[in-house]
């Protein structure tokens, strides 16, 4: 029985005394060291006396259906016969002089992955700053990230993934990730070159040099220092990046036939869609407005043979195809579908890099930024940009990665 509760409380190696439960509702368990345990720093010899028997004192556990669980432990201090040294008892998982054992952080930490400060807070009756401590003690973005080049460094071939997302308004970070293994390797407080500078210089020559392939986006902010730091890097433009700029035209186009006819076209929606995914009523409804307007038909197929060309395996077969569309939108009469061939002119290299580069997407970073959305909205927010950071880490990265790269 003995065995099952300390099983049970996580304090394995300890000798339960006795339980309670104070006017507070409070669970608390008094526990023990088994005296052979014990050995001098000194001569490392198990033959002592008690010097000192201390005094009780209450370290906070975990909780357990709404209800605190304190260890009630004390620290004896004792002397090695052979040296005559007095030393002080060690109690696992519980640091001196703490009022926390580091079962209650890991508790906490794992929790915070998931939820709101305040939550957390609430839960385990522990105040934000305390909170905040913990997770600035244990989740640092520079050991992480020296931890993930190790991991880098240790394949032949690496594709990253580079995308930014919203800190607060027009403030970003930047995600970079390996997209091939689908792994984070680190979140930048900005998408400043400086700041991108500062991981690129983290890398040894042996890792950039690896490097095969990058996936962006069109913003062209990085992409001279990318390849400077990357010789043998191809950069990709992400693929949902151009089908998306191919949707933005089309319905550009709607925008202004509505505008000039000063009419509704209420198929947004229906535009949006690929062709294979549409209903059969809503097929009827787009050839309806079709009908009427045959430069929304011919926007629409152009988007739609736009994506035809990622289906295609080949890359000589998928770059005949591609010019032969970008040269019909740049001698097109619709401002909107030549601005959209002048950014598949501007773009080529990048574009058709796709089908050399294995395909790479940013599918996996794109799925890591839902899930950033989900944690900065369950924590309503976030004003300091480095806690909003440690905090995508600390849900993003396993919590057993974290607690290896710190002695707790």
């Amino acid at each position: 029985m003995n065995k099952d509760i300390t099983k049970f409380f996580e304090i394995q190696g300890y000798l339960v005394y006795k339980t309670r439960i104070d006017n507070d509702q409070n669970i608390i368990v008094r526990i023990g060291r088994p005296r052979n345990k014990n050995e001098c720093p000194n001569c490392k010899s198990k033959k002592h006396y008690l010097h000192s028997k201390g005094k009780w004192t209450l370290k906070k556990h975990s909780n357990f259906q709404e209800k605190q669980i304190y260890l009630e432990v004390k620290r004896k201090r004792y002397k090695c016969k052979q040296c005559q040294r007095v030393f002080s008892e060690k109690l696992p998982d519980i640091p001196r002089y703490a009022r926390k054992t580091n079962n209650f952080i890991k508790q906490s930490l794992n929790y915070l992955s998931k939820n709101s400060f305040n939550e957390v807070a609430k839960v385990n009756q522990i105040s934000y700053p305390s909170l905040k401590d913990q997770l600035y003690n244990y989740v640092n973005p520079f050991q992480l990230l020296e931890h993930q080049i190790q991991q880098l460094n240790k394949l032949n071939e690496i594709y990253l993934g580079l995308d930014g997302q919203s800190f607060r308004g027009q403030k970003m970070v930047l995600t970079i990730t390996e997209v091939k293994l689908k792994k984070l390797i680190t979140i930048l407080p900005s998408e400043s070159q400086s700041d991108l500078l500062i991981f690129l210089k983290q890398l040894p020559l042996s890792t950039r040099l690896k490097v095969k392939g990058i996936s962006i986006d069109m913003t062209n902010k990085h992409i001279s220092l990318l390849r400077q730091y990357f010789p043998n890097a191809r950069m990709v433009i992400d693929h949902y990046h151009v089908v998306q700029q191919a949707i933005y035209r089309l319905q550009e186009v709607r925008r202004i036939l509505q505008s000039v006819n000063r009419v509704n076209i209420p198929i947004k929606k229906e535009l949006d869609k690929n062709y294979e995914s549409l209903t059969n009523q809503e097929k009827i409804k787009m050839l309806k407005y079709f009908i009427i307007y045959p430069e929304l038909k011919e926007a629409y197929w152009f988007k739609e043979r736009l994506r035809s060309v990622y289906r295609i395996k080949k890359y000589d077969k998928a770059k005949r195809r591609y010019i032969i569309l970008k040269k019909e939108l740049l001698k097109h009469s619709n401002n909107s579908l030549k601005e959209l061939g002048k950014t598949l002119r501007n773009w080529q290299v990048e574009i058709l890099n796709y089908f050399i580069t294995k395909k790479i997407t940013n599918a996996y970073t794109e799925g890591l930024h839902t899930k950033c959305k989900l944690i900065k909205r369950k924590s309503y927010g976030f004003r300091n940009v480095d806690t909003y950071v440690r905090k995508l880490l600390l849900g993003l990265i396993p919590l057993i990665t974290i607690l290896s790269l710190h002695t707790i």
